[in-house]
């Protein structure tokens, strides 16, 4: 009896050990995690102070900002263009620290929203007729910061559409198509 005793408290003990462990380390990631967070919220507000209720301006990131993100261990990475070494003392200035990760990447965020916007005023433009062989199959689009891309989207990847998107919004080497959806509404 006794040992089933010493058994069961040992076992408590145990489990309440792991579970205390399991806190301390879920506790640990979301502090990473808020970290991160107030990361990209300090670097996002050098680049635009109105970025959470306005959308910046292409040219309010610098040429050298590639896009930002959180990696799947808590972490914030900043992609740089070119060499991150030579970015990294601003980053870090902006920052406060020197806790983030670099990532080097080819095409700066700049580029990246220049091409969006390009986009939004060609489906903004009343005089394109809805018969144009881009928007025949345009599902969507989006500046893809892992891939370092603007992802444009067709339902059906044709030669003709991606032609006439080259031709009449943009020929970019940022400009990657894909195969999706539409959205459903």
């Amino acid at each position: 009896m006794k040992q089933i005793y010493l058994s069961t408290i040992l076992l408590a003990i145990f489990l309440l050990t792991n579970v205390n462990i399991t806190a301390q380390e879920q506790k640990k990631t979301t502090s990473v995690n808020i970290n991160s967070e107030e990361l990209f919220e300090k670097l996002m507000s050098s680049f635009n102070p109105n970025w959470k209720v306005e959308e910046p301006a292409p040219t309010d990131y610098p040429t050298y900002y590639g896009g930002s993100f959180i990696d799947n261990n808590g972490k914030f990475v900043v992609c740089v263009v070119g060499n991150p070494a030579q970015h990294r003392p601003t980053i870090s200035s902006i920052l406060g620290t020197n806790d983030f990760l670099t990532e080097t990447c080819t095409y700066s965020y700049r580029e990246m929203m220049q091409v969006m916007d390009k986009i939004d005023a060609f489906l903004s433009n009343s005089s394109i007729p809805a018969t144009h062989p881009f928007l025949t199959y345009f599902a969507g689009t989006a500046a893809d910061v892992f891939e370092n891309r603007v992802v444009v989207r067709l339902t059906e990847m044709n030669d003709v559409a991606i032609q006439a998107f080259k031709r009449d919004i943009s020929n970019s080497p940022v400009v990657m198509f894909e195969k999706g959806e539409m959205p459903v509404m």
